[in-house]
């Protein structure tokens, strides 16, 4: 069966404090990809690039006491990020469905003496805030969208005019059969319900009147590490056959099933941009 929030949940209450220890840098406390753009020079850089993306388009609102929300934003990183380079008047608001994930966060904004951020539990299909946010984002977040068109409306309700939308996740490559292994596997490693192609959500956001500023591939700098297809495959029959009892084993497999997604262009990582009218 697709994943459900509970499920969700659960995989991240369980697995974030191996993803901080295994997958992150201290200084970054980033669990998403690194990128390796030209000139990067380490990882702590590498995986400070999506933070940094995202930042340039804060900057490029230009508006006073500007209001973002991070949908998605584990324990809080790239909130923070954002906000050692911005004014004080900012104020910023992430939310995220695991409690584990909400506490690490509210513990690393005291720790970190933040005043202008808070941090919450939920879901992002049913987002408990009001309205006029200048900026929204998700990275690897909307991936778990049961309902894409559903977190889209959330979006148009949540910002303002002229507010903008930043997206950064895995979509599926358009005619890719969603029934072929690696993404099947991908999917239930990674408890992925409901993946869409970008043409997908752009038409989406567009219906909901969207515009689209930014659509780019940033799949080419990531360092993937595929494995031969044969010896993926034995691997993943000896791994299916560990005790699945504790998520972290399935996420590994997802893990090198992403890994397969990605080196045989079935799957690519996206950055898209878009701005409510």
């Amino acid at each position: 069966m697709p994943a459900n929030l509970r499920d969700v949940r659960v995989y991240y209450d369980r697995n974030t404090p191996l993803f901080l220890r295994y997958g992150s840098s201290s200084e970054t406390r980033s669990i998403h990809r690194s990128l390796w753009l030209k000139g990067v020079r380490d990882l702590k850089e590498a995986l400070a690039v999506s933070n940094n993306l995202v930042l340039e388009q804060v900057r490029k609102l230009q508006v006073p006491n500007l209001r973002f929300a991070d949908l998605g934003c584990g324990v809080g990183a790239t909130m923070f990020h954002l906000l050692a380079g911005l004014e004080p008047a900012v104020k910023a608001i992430g939310l995220t469905l695991s409690s584990v994930q909400a506490h690490m966060a509210e513990r690393a904004r005291r720790d970190l003496g933040i005043s202008n951020a808070f941090i919450t539990q939920g879901d992002f299909h049913n987002v408990p805030l009001g309205s006029n946010f200048h900026l929204i984002y998700s990275i690897e977040a909307f991936i778990h969208a049961q309902e894409p068109d559903r977190y889209l409306r959330e979006a148009t309700r949540l910002l303002a005019p002229k507010g903008r939308l930043i997206l950064l996740d895995d979509f599926l490559v358009s005619n890719v059969d969603r029934s072929q292994a690696w993404v099947k596997y991908y999917q239930d490693g990674w408890y992925v319900p409901n993946p869409q192609t970008v043409e997908v959500v752009i038409g989406y956001a567009r219906d909901l009147g969207f515009v689209l500023l930014e659509s780019r591939d940033l799949t080419p700098f990531l360092r993937l590490r595929a494995l031969p297809q044969g010896l993926a495959g034995m691997l993943y029959w000896f791994g299916k056959r560990l005790p699945q009892d504790h998520p972290i084993v399935p996420s590994m497999l997802g893990s090198m099933a992403l890994q397969q997604c990605l080196k045989g262009g079935w799957i690519k990582y996206h950055w898209l941009v878009f701005e409510k009218p």
